[in-house]
């Protein structure tokens, strides 16, 4: 026989929905926990803490790459470059998506769908970090 999941369905609907929210519903659920004086399970902190991480990452990432595309574009000869890498990282690829899109959207259904079955989304260095943050 198979071992029932010990996750509960409401866990796994947080979970889900912070993942398709950018981390927002976790959030905002943390806090109502919080209010309550009640402690969140650790599946649910697990992925709201990374559902935040990931979208910050991105934020983050994407606004430095684009300040240093940016400003490599003034520079003579590395301007022709520059503009060629950005146009084959933003050209359609995959339904008006472009690669990166298809890859951040991928990878937000995978860790949704993941969180909902019951089982903790894996992201390579990002859930170390995770890990080390929601087991203090």
């Amino acid at each position: 026989m198979r071992k029932r999941n010990s996750v509960s369905l409401g866990d796994r609907i947080v979970s889900f929905l912070s993942y398709v929210t950018a981390g927002w519903f976790g959030m905002i659920f943390c806090i109502i926990v919080y209010l309550r004086k009640k402690v969140p399970s650790h599946f649910v902190r697990y992925n709201v803490f990374q559902s935040i991480f990931v979208s910050i990452l991105f934020f983050v990432l994407s606004f430095g790459l684009g300040l240093i595309l940016k400003f490599l574009s003034y520079i003579p000869f590395l301007n022709y470059i520059v503009a060629t890498i950005t146009f084959q990282f933003n050209r359609p690829v995959l339904f008006d998506y472009s690669l990166v899109q298809v890859f951040i959207i991928g990878l937000a259904v995978y860790m949704a769908l993941i969180s909902f079955m019951g089982r903790l989304p894996r992201v390579y260095w990002v859930s170390k970090i995770i890990d080390r943050s929601v087991n203090r």
